[in-house]
């Protein structure tokens, strides 16, 4: 588990890489966490434990492999999507629904497919809601909604938590993901469709029908995901392999490993 005090500084850096006021970020977090105390919503923390703690954790990510990759699991490795806790990050969770497959965990700030995401919350999916500057009108317009469709609502917050919310760490919903399953003690976490390249996949935004190059704050999120992973890796030694090309340090390449089995 990354100690809250390192994640805490490790943010800071990021918001004034991003140019984000952290002020924002700790109203987001009172506000959810309002919220949730309105409707009495509990911390799922047992249940969370209970999926993630030395389990095989599948982290699906909204990249461009992410359609391909999925597919080729489903079609070569089906007993993939039972033997491991499947979590999706936001926009990943269409790619999954749309094949009929439930991921155990979404974990979301809201800007995905909502229609995905409450799919995923009635078929019993346990929903990570994190809240930060930039969401708090869409925390405001969908938490109902979720709400209406599953109590298994855990709010997350990237500053420092306040009751019901948590912080495990993490900045994307890939790379909190990660972190998540990181801090609860999974045996393995394998990242799907988590490419930190030069590309946004079409499943990161509801109205991106294509595949488009990453420009500006986008590009400098793809990096800093790379860069969380990596220094998840080397200094907190989870066990964190990907399936997609670029793997980042500290992580291992599955394809590789899987091509030089004898």
């Amino acid at each position: 588990m990354v100690p809250l005090n390192l994640w805490l500084d490790r943010y800071l850096e990021i918001a004034r890489v991003m140019n984000y006021d952290v002020a924002r970020d700790r109203a987001a977090a009172e506000n959810l966490a309002e919220i949730l105390k309105a409707r009495s919503i509990e911390p799922p923390l047992d249940d969370l434990k209970r999926l993630l703690f030395r389990r095989a954790v599948m982290v699906f990510g909204a990249g461009p492999t992410l359609d391909r990759h999925v597919e080729r699991l489903r079609r070569t490795f089906p007993e993939t999507f039972r033997r491991f806790t499947l979590t999706s990050a936001d926009g990943a969770t269409g790619a999954l629904i749309e094949r009929g497959i439930t991921p155990h965990i979404v974990v979301t700030d809201l800007d995905g497919d909502l229609d995905s995401i409450l799919s995923a919350a009635r078929g019993g999916s346990l929903v990570v809601v994190h809240a930060h500057g930039d969401n708090v009108e869409k925390i405001a317009s969908y938490m109902g909604r979720i709400l209406s469709a599953t109590r298994r609502v855990l709010g997350t917050t990237q500053v420092e938590p306040m009751p019901p919310l948590q912080n495990f760490g993490g900045f994307t919903d890939g790379d909190r993901a990660v972190f998540m399953a990181s801090s609860h003690g999974a045996s393995q976490i394998i990242m799907v469709g988590m490419d930190f390249g030069e590309v946004v996949g079409r499943r990161s935004k509801p109205w991106l029908r294509r595949d488009v190059a990453a420009k500006g704050d986008k590009l400098k999120k793809l990096k800093i995901a790379h860069d969380l992973v990596s220094w998840l890796a080397v200094n907190f030694n989870p066990r964190i392999y990907t399936v997609s090309s670029r793997a980042p340090p500290g992580t291992e390449d599955l394809e590789e490993i899987v091509r030089c089995q004898p």
